[in-house]
């Protein structure tokens, strides 16, 4: 078999009964998890001006987009709720073991294309948990093969690291849910394999970076269809002369990890964040939280911060002077200095921190100026440690160490957590009762013949809808 055809096998033969309690919990866990910062990023403007071209386009009424109800094509619906999911940086990160450093991936986006087609295909909750479980599954397995996602093989040469995985994976997921059988799974994936490719600039912070992996899975999902209707691709897409493996990834693609059976549930070792910023920055974002809260630090209190980091986020910010002084949105959520200071501000990091408001805020550029960066090479061995040292203004000092931070899988979140983020995201939009009932329809996912139930329960009661249309 290709890898195409060994993939697609593996796709359509796991069966919900051979999930064990754990992986079940866990999805549940990720679903939750992509609804709440979707809600983040409700009122964005990528979101807004997407929402107003769907409109415009007047798709077949298939799938809801969140928040608003409006019912469009299973397509654009991917395209709007994906935006919501990416805009502020809240997504999951993908890991291969518990003790892993690498990421593989933000896996956590795949699942509003899985609601869209799902939804479509009125999927019960059973199929829509395991197609979540295979998206872990699959996108680790695909990402480990490239060498990880932030130094890996496509990074290295210029791609983004959404180039292969979402088209992919996501013609994989759909054909499930479009009830394909394993050839025209392939043959899906040999079709979106062939497109959608993304060079590095998305990187820019432009409003283009929050489709990175919803237009992937836009492709992914179209190719479906199309190998639905009998189209046919490439099935030796990554090992064939000139595919991905020798052209995308410079023939240092890692096939035999593609071709290994499944070794242990992976999902079980997604990080859920905490604070809506870059992963590698959560550790110093609690540092400085615990901080501020255990010694009831103020903004006008301190003299000076010392943050030590991982060498590769100093260098990152010391060649970048828009993340030194960040003046929107998608530079701040990656700048050490912004997220450092608005966390003694207000001592949380969460969509409302990154405001226009507050990235014009006088008393956060003066504590941006109090900021000293500095690597730390014993660091450097975790995933996002981070040190924070505040000096008062009465030269007290106060320092905090972490390095597994809050929902990292050697300290994941809770239900309680990720059922309190929901709430805290959500909040803003629905009535208590409302929330409840959709935190308890995800909790029994699995007793829900119609996804659709569970997209029903997303719409915002029409007093508190904001978007503009």
């Amino acid at each position: 078999m290709t890898i195409a055809e060994q993939l697609a096998l593996e796709a359509k033969e796991l069966n919900f009964e051979e999930l064990p309690s754990e992986v079940n919990d866990q999805a549940k866990r990720s679903l939750l998890d992509s609804l709440a910062i979707a809600f983040g990023g409700y009122l964005s403007e990528p979101s807004r001006i997407i929402q107003s071209v769907i409109r415009e386009l007047n798709g077949p009424a298939e799938s809801t987009i969140f928040g608003t109800g409006l019912k469009t094509s299973c397509l654009y619906a991917t395209l709007a709720n994906g935006t919501m999911v990416h805009y502020f940086d809240y997504m999951d990160a993908g890991f291969l073991t518990k003790e892993a450093t690498v990421i593989m991936g933000h896996h956590g986006e795949l699942i509003a294309p899985i609601l869209a087609v799902g939804e479509r295909q009125h999927s019960g909750g059973e199929e829509i948990i395991t197609t979540i479980v295979l998206a872990y599954e699959l996108s680790n397995k695909l990402f480990d093969s490239l060498g990880g996602r932030t130094h890996g093989i496509l990074s290295k040469r210029g791609w983004t690291t959404e180039t292969v995985g979402p088209p992919c994976i996501m013609a994989l997921l759909a054909g499930r849910l479009l009830g394909l059988d394993t050839e025209q799974m392939a043959n899906a994936l040999g079709i979106a394999g062939c497109f959608n490719l993304e060079p590095g600039i998305l990187f820019t912070p432009r409003m283009t970076k929050n489709l990175r992996t919803p237009y992937g899975a836009y492709g992914g999902i179209l190719a479906a269809f199309l190998a639905q209707k009998g189209f046919t691709g490439p099935l030796d897409v990554f090992e064939g002369p000139r595919g991905i493996a020798q052209v995308v990834a410079g023939g240092e693609m890692d096939l035999e990890k593609l071709r290994q059976p499944r070794k242990d549930w992976t999902i079980l070792y997604t990080w859920i964040k905490n604070f809506a910023a870059d992963g590698n920055m959560q550790g110093l974002l609690e540092a400085t939280v615990n901080l501020v809260k255990e010694h009831d630090i103020k903004a006008d209190d301190v003299a000076e911060i010392r943050v030590k980091t991982l060498s590769h986020i100093y260098r990152r910010e010391a060649n970048s002077p828009e993340r030194q002084v960040p003046n929107n949105k998608y530079t701040a959520d990656h700048s050490c200095r912004y997220v450092t200071a608005i966390a003694i501000m207000d001592r949380a990091v969460g969509p409302e921190q990154f405001s226009d408001e507050k990235l014009r805020d006088p008393q956060v550029r003066q504590l941006i100026n109090k900021i000293v960066v500095e690597p730390d090479p014993e660091l450097d061995g975790f995933h996002s440690p981070g040190i924070v040292e505040i000096t008062t203004n009465k030269e007290k000092r106060y320092s905090c160490r972490v390095v597994h931070p809050k929902g990292h899988p050697m300290n994941p979140m809770t239900d309680a957590d990720v059922e309190a983020k929901f709430t805290n995201l959500a909040g803003k939009f629905m009535p208590e009762h409302q929330m409840r009932r959709i935190i308890d329809t995800v909790h029994n996912l699995e007793k829900v013949d119609d996804i659709g139930e569970l997209l029903n329960l997303l719409v915002i009661p029409a007093g508190s809808r904001s978007v503009k249309t």
